[in-house]
């Protein structure tokens, strides 16, 4: 399939990571323009790959596979890949990233006729690049693998429905599923556009499956199901760094195993035991529950951050990636808050009260089923 390939090696520069007041989505890939097109007259398999790239993920302009054709996005050990079978026709669109210094993209039919309007064309290609220094533990960071918690019932019940997002394929957050409907809140800077929202990878279940598993420190590693490779953009806020959106999920995707996260109407209480789940460095999922003192607790409702006013406080390690991450409150498995400040070792870490994001949602006739706690219980 591959022996004539043609290999096409980019050079591009790597842009340095970008920090912001808040807690940063990481910038963890170099986007090069390319223009590879097939018309769909004859065979095609290409090798598009970046030297030292950690995964690869191409934008198409357009896919409109002939039907009974086939286009497929592997990777170049074979271990992964992506198909668009015949039929499928999609424009502005990003294939799902693929782990590895590049991918073979190719296409092959029973018959090879050239077709009126090219059946893909690909204008750009999100290569990753290594990780780089990240920053806001509080201390000896204390937040541990998923797999480390499996048994606690409650916690890993929450954690199936925290998901890794790659935006735009160059920068890593944490979404979370709010609500019976396939809701999902992150922070606004992380998703600030409907552009933004129509590019944007959900992870779910990118999780190692031992607590012992060197790869849980690993960018990308352990990966799980991406549902979703785009979402329909509902609300959003700067002041109060929020973006709701609502996933168009692939065909086939059962989203209702990962269940959802309710919020509890009145947000965060001082004092009270708090936990965060999400994927710092953007890592299979990890749980931050305690601190070098004990229990993570809520040390103030009423914190001027260095990126808003108004926050409550933790000192829950994070990392860049955890942006968008819930904040939940440990006795009652409900979400108080949303992670969005890292200000450790200095300070503290802080996040917006979820009361605040959900008033500007009632404001905006904006309603999600079942996302409060008092309406039922999450699934």
């Amino acid at each position: 399939m591959f022996s004539g390939a043609k290999l096409l090696t980019l050079l591009a520069s790597v842009v340095a990571a970008t920090q912001c007041g808040n807690q940063a989505s990481i910038d963890v890939a170099v986007k090069t323009p390319l223009h590879v097109v097939s018309n769909g007259d004859a065979a095609f398999s290409q090798i598009v790959q970046r030297a030292g790239a950690t995964f690869a993920a191409p934008h198409f302009k357009s896919i409109n596979v002939p039907a009974n054709g086939k286009l497929t996005i592997t990777s170049l050990d074979g271990k992964d890949s992506v198909v668009f079978h015949g039929g499928e026709s999609a424009t502005n669109i990003r294939a799902d990233w693929i782990s590895g210094a590049g991918v073979v993209v190719a296409y092959e039919a029973p018959t090879y006729v050239k077709q009126a309007s090219p059946v893909f064309e690909i204008d750009e290609v999100a290569f990753g690049k290594p990780p780089s220094p990240l920053e806001a533990l509080c201390d000896a960071d204390q937040s541990q693998a998923a797999a480390c918690y499996a048994s606690d019932a409650a916690k890993t019940k929450s954690g199936k429905a925290v998901a890794r997002l790659l935006i735009n394929g160059q920068s890593l957050c944490t979404g979370w599923l709010v609500g019976s409907e396939g809701h999902m809140l992150t922070n606004n800077h992380c998703i600030k556009t409907a552009a933004a929202a129509n590019d944007v990878q959900v992870e779910f279940g990118a999780e190692c499956k031992t607590c012992e598993d060197p790869n849980n420190q690993k960018q990308l590693a352990c990966k799980g199901e991406i549902v979703a490779t785009s979402a329909t953009f509902l609300a959003t806020s700067p002041t109060s760094d929020f973006t709701l959106v609502k996933l168009n999920v692939k065909d086939g995707v059962d989203l209702t195993k990962y269940g959802y996260l309710q919020v509890r109407p009145d947000g965060p209480k001082l004092n009270e035991t708090i936990h965060i789940i999400g994927h710092a460095a953007g890592w299979p999922k990890r749980f931050a529950v305690t601190t070098l003192d004990g229990p993570g607790t809520v040390t103030t409702t009423s914190f001027q951050s260095r990126c808003q006013a108004d926050e409550f406080a933790y000192r829950l390690d994070t990392q860049g990636g955890n942006s968008g991450s819930p904040v939940l409150s440990t006795d009652e498995n409900v979400v108080v808050g949303l992670h969005n400040c890292g200000g450790c070792p200095d300070g503290d870490n802080a996040g917006i009260k979820i009361n605040k994001v959900f008033d500007i949602l009632k404001a905006q006739n904006i309603v999600i089923k079942d996302a409060v706690v008092s309406s039922k219980p999450a699934c």
